[in-house]
C-alpha cells in the first residue's frame, strides 16, 4: 500500500494537512422489497482525494437523473414483480403466481368464433326461459287441484270385484250415479244424494260374472248397460230399477269385453273379436260381425257420435264410420294389448290409446289421418304425439277444461326418462295416476292411487273428478283432478296445434 507524504502546518486549522489512507466505501446491500419509483442512490467513488481542495464542500457527481414523466402518472415498469428480489420474494411470488406475470396483457382480439360462442350461449339462455314451468297454474289444471292435494275424497267398497284387468265393472252416469258391478250383483250410489241402492243380480248358472257396465250419454242418461261373461247383455233403467232388454250370445258364448253407447243404440265387444250394434227398443240385435282377431278390450264413441274406436288384445286399434260399419275407415298398432281409448272433447278428431304387456306408450292419433293406400289397402298412420311410460295402461281421459291428459296404471317394469320437472330423475309409474300436459306430454301430476292396477277411471259429469278401481284393495276412490273454469271449456284456436309458435 502506498502512503503519500504532505507538508503539514505548525499550526492547526482549516488548511491542516494529513496523512490519510484512501479506502473504498462498501455498499450496502439492500434485502426485501424496495420501492421502483425512488431516485438512485449516489455512487462512492473509491479513487485517490484531492486534499488541496476545501474539507468541508464534496464536490460529487451528481449521476441521477430525474424521471422525465407526469407528475401524475408514474413510470410503470414491465413486470409486476421488482427485479432485485430475494430467493424467498420469488418463492412467495411463485406461490401466488406473479411471476412472470405482465402488467398488461397484450393478445390477438377474439376470433369470430368465440363471438359466435357468446352469442349461442345467450341465446341458449334465454330459450331456457321458455322451458321453466310457470310460476302459478290456471285455476282449472291439475297441478292447482290434484297438484295441491293429493289425496282422495271418497271411497267406496266393492267386494267382489273382478280380477280381470280387461273387464269394465265401473260407470258414471250424467245423473251423478256411480255404478259397479261385483260378481253377479249391481250396486249404484246417488252421489248428490248418497244413497245407495242395489239393482240387479243376475243368475249366475246362465250369466256368469258381470264384466261390463256402461251409461247411456245424456239423450238416455237413465239406460244401464250390462255385458256378462257368458255373452248376454242387458240394459237396465237404473232409476226405475227395472231390466228393459236383454240378448244372450247363445250361438257362442263370447264373452262381453266392452260397452259403448251412441244415444239408444249400444255397441258390444266380445272375446273372440265379435262385434254388434243393438238398439235397446228392439229385440233383435241390428248388426253383428267379426271386426279384430284378437280379443276386444276397449269401445269408444268420438265426441259427435261420427265415429267408433274399438282395440283389441293383438294390439290393434280400429277406426269406424258410424253410417258404415261395414268396413273400417282405418287401423293403428300398438305392441302390447290395447284396453285404453279415448277421445278429445275439445279437437273432434284427436283421440289416444294405450298399451299394456311391454308397451306401454300413450299414442295420441288423428282421425283425418287415416286413409288408404294406392291398393286399398288402409295404411297405418304416424301418430301425433307419443309418451313412454313403461308401465300398463288401462285408462285414458281428456280433461274438458284444459289441455291435460290423464292416465291410469298398473304394473311397471322400468323407470322412466320423462319427469314431472326436468332434472327430477327417473320414477316408476306402478298403480299410478298421471296428469300430462299436451302437446309437451309433460307430467303435471304423478301419485300412486293404489296398491295394486287402477284397471280402470272414468270421468264426472262436471269433467273434474275421477273415479278409480282396484280388485286388489276391492274399493273404489274418488279423486278431484281439474278444477272447473267460469267461462267454460275454450275451443282450440288455429295456432294451438304448434308447439313453437
Amino acid at each position: 500500500m502506498n502512503i503519500a507524504m504532505v507538508d503539514v502546518p505548525s499550526t492547526p486549522g482549516p488548511s491542516r494537512q494529513c496523512f490519510k489512507t484512501p479506502s473504498v466505501r462498501k455498499r450496502r446491500s439492500r434485502v426485501g422489497l424496495s420501492n421502483d419509483f425512488s431516485v438512485k442512490r449516489p455512487r462512492l467513488s473509491g479513487g485517490p482525494i484531492d486534499v488541496a481542495a476545501e474539507p468541508g464542500v464534496k464536490h460529487v457527481e451528481d449521476v441521477t437523473s430525474e424521471p422525465k414523466a407526469d407528475r401524475f402518472i408514474s413510470s410503470r415498469p414491465d413486470t409486476i414483480f421488482p427485479l432485485d428480489t430475494t430467493p424467498r420474494t420469488t418463492r412467495i411470488a411463485r406461490a401466488f403466481g406473479l411471476i412472470e406475470d405482465r402488467v398488461l396483457n397484450y393478445g390477438d382480439p377474439p376470433s369470430s368464433s368465440a363471438i359466435e360462442d357468446q352469442m349461442l350461449s345467450s341465446i341458449r339462455r334465454s330459450a331456457s326461459q321458455l322451458f321453466k314451468p310457470a310460476l302459478s297454474a290456471h285455476p282449472s289444471s291439475a297441478a292447482s287441484v290434484l297438484g295441491r292435494r293429493k289425496q282422495f275424497v271418497l271411497a267406496l267398497d266393492g267386494p267382489g270385484i273382478p280380477s280381470d284387468p280387461w273387464a269394465h265393472p265401473l260407470a258414471w252416469s250424467p245423473r251423478n250415479l256411480i255404478a259397479v258391478a261385483c260378481g253377479a250383483d249391481v250396486y249404484h250410489q246417488d252421489l248428490d244424494t248418497r244413497t245407495i241402492a242395489h239393482l240387479a243380480t243376475l243368475p249366475r248358472a246362465e250369466s256368469g260374472r258381470i264384466r261390463a257396465l256402461c251409461f247411456a250419454g245424456s239423450e238416455a242418461p237413465e239406460l244401464l248397460g250390462l255385458g256378462t261373461g257368458s255373452g248376454g247383455v242387458h240394459v237396465y233403467d237404473a232409476h226405475a230399477g227395472k231390466r228393459l232388454r236383454a240378448w244372450s250370445d247363445d250361438a257362442n258364448s263370447q264373452a262381453v269385453g266392452a260397452l259403448a253407447w251412441r244415444g239408444r243404440e249400444l255397441a258390444v265387444g266380445r272375446a273372440g273379436g265379435g262385434m254388434a250394434w243393438l238398439d235397446s227398443r228392439a229385440a233383435a240385435p241390428a248388426r253383428v260381425f267379426k271386426a279384430h282377431k284378437g280379443d276386444v278390450h276397449g269401445l269408444s264413441w268420438s265426441a259427435d257420435e261420427r265415429f267408433l274406436l274399438s282395440s283389441d288384445s293383438k294390439g290393434g286399434v280400429h277406426l269406424w264410420d258410424a253410417r258404415n260399419t261395414s268396413s273400417r275407415l282405418g287401423r293403428a298398432r300398438h305392441n302390447g294389448p290395447v284396453k285404453a281409448l279415448a277421445w278429445c272433447p275439445w279437437k273432434p278428431d284427436l283421440f289416444a290409446s294405450g298399451g299394456t304387456d311391454g308397451d306401454g306408450v300413450i299414442r295420441v292419433w288423428s282421425s283425418s289421418s287415416f286413409s288408404g293406400d294406392a291398393h286399398g289397402q288402409r295404411a297405418v298412420p304416424d301418430p301425433v304425439k307419443e309418451i313412454q311410460t313403461d308401465s300398463d295402461i288401462f285408462a285414458l281421459i281428456w280433461s274438458p277444461h284444459c289441455r291435460e291428459l290423464l292416465s291410469a296404471h298398473g304394473r311397471a317394469w322400468g323407470g322412466d326418462e320423462l319427469a314431472p320437472v326436468p332434472g327430477t330423475g327417473s320414477t316408476s309409474l306402478a298403480n299410478a295416476l298421471v296428469v300430462h300436459s299436451y302437446p309437451t306430454g309433460r307430467r303435471i301430476v304423478t301419485l300412486t292411487a293404489h296398491t295394486g292396477p287402477a284397471s280402470q277411471a272414468c270421468l264426472s259429469p262436471d269433467g273434474t273428478a275421477v273415479f278409480t278401481i282396484c280388485a286388489r284393495e276391492e274399493a273404489m276412490k274418488m279423486w278431484r283432478v281439474w278444477g272447473e273454469p267460469a267461462d267454460g271449456p275454450r275451443e282450440e284456436r288455429s295456432f294451438d296445434r304448434y308447439t313453437i309458435r
